[in-house]
């Protein structure tokens, strides 16, 4: 496997061709053979502390101790279940091999090996934890205490178990945090008067596109946490009938943040969503604006 960044970084294109010459009932093992190889390579590249468990369903590497392992895998363990039964329907687990799970000891080792799944010019939020979808899709967190890890494991399972949908960035980030919140109870949803007069000063017809293209997540200001809320506060109002609101997931693109799938299950643009927070105005996603 080709080093670059100082991380073996296997072609995933080639070995899932590979993985696919074989009947489909053998591609989960076929994947988590790959992801061990893949695995060890990574482990020649850490401090010697540094070791691979296993659990039923987890890969976790880490140089932590095997009680934090232990309670961390269970936990992990416990929200997969609990995220595909609350997204029945809609999250998904099927086709893959095991999760892989890299807990870096140190802040700069874990922004030092995500580096390069970004691009070199920009600028970035900081995060606690982060789903990396491309190629083989595994998290990556640095070292935090056990309440933390959770909070961030919850949120950043419900991601992997959305990966196979198109979904826009609000509904996907209402997800992550609304379960992130079911679970740990450590996102409560604040919307005071005080909360609600920000959002409504910050909102107007140019940032609602960023809120629908996805841009404003990575606004550096205010603007993120705002998105965050926002998104929680879409899903909510879609999701009173759950049958319907689960159509509508598995139809929603990122393309024009769900709109065509608004009109299709809901029979009205997302710009009505917004109207019930903020009043008249021009709501509805435009991607025709988006850069």
């Amino acid at each position: 496997m080709p080093v670059i960044h100082g991380y073996p970084r296997p072609d995933w294109d080639a070995i899932a061709q590979l993985v696919h010459r074989q009947p489909e009932e053998t591609w989960p093992t076929g994947w988590e053979h790959w992801s061990k190889r893949w695995l060890e390579g990574v482990l020649h590249h850490l401090p010697d502390a540094y070791r691979l468990a296993e659990s039923e369903n987890f890969l976790v590497l880490s140089a932590q101790s095997d009680r934090y392992v232990k309670l961390l895998s269970r936990f992990f363990e416990r929200s997969l279940k609990r995220i595909l039964s609350s997204l029945d329907g809609i999250a998904s687990d099927e086709g893959d091999g095991k999760h892989v799970v890299l807990v870096f000891d140190e802040q700069d080792r874990y922004y030092e090996y995500k580096s390069y799944f970004y691009p070199d010019d920009g600028e970035f939020i900081l995060s606690a934890g982060t789903f990396l979808s491309a190629g083989y899709g595994h998290f990556v967190f640095p070292f935090m205490d056990m309440n933390e890890a959770e909070a961030t494991s919850a949120h950043e399972l419900t991601h992997a178990l959305l990966k196979h949908l198109p979904l826009p960035l609000w509904l996907n980030e209402g997800f992550a945090v609304t379960m992130e919140d079911e679970i740990c109870g450590s996102a409560p949803l604040r919307m005071d008067s005080e909360r609600f007069a920000e959002h409504a000063e910050f909102w107007n017809s140019e940032t609602i596109q960023e809120f629908w293209s996805g841009s404003a997540y990575n606004r550096t200001d205010e603007g993120s946490s705002l998105s965050y809320e926002l998104g929680r506060y879409c899903l909510r109002a879609l999701a009173h009938d759950y049958d319907v609101f689960a159509r509508f997931a598995n139809a929603a693109s990122f393309q024009d943040a769900g709109e065509a799938a608004a009109m299709e299950f809901y029979g009205g643009s997302l710009g009505g969503v917004i109207h019930q927070f903020f009043g008249d105005g021009d709501w509805a996603p435009r991607p025709e604006r988006w850069p």
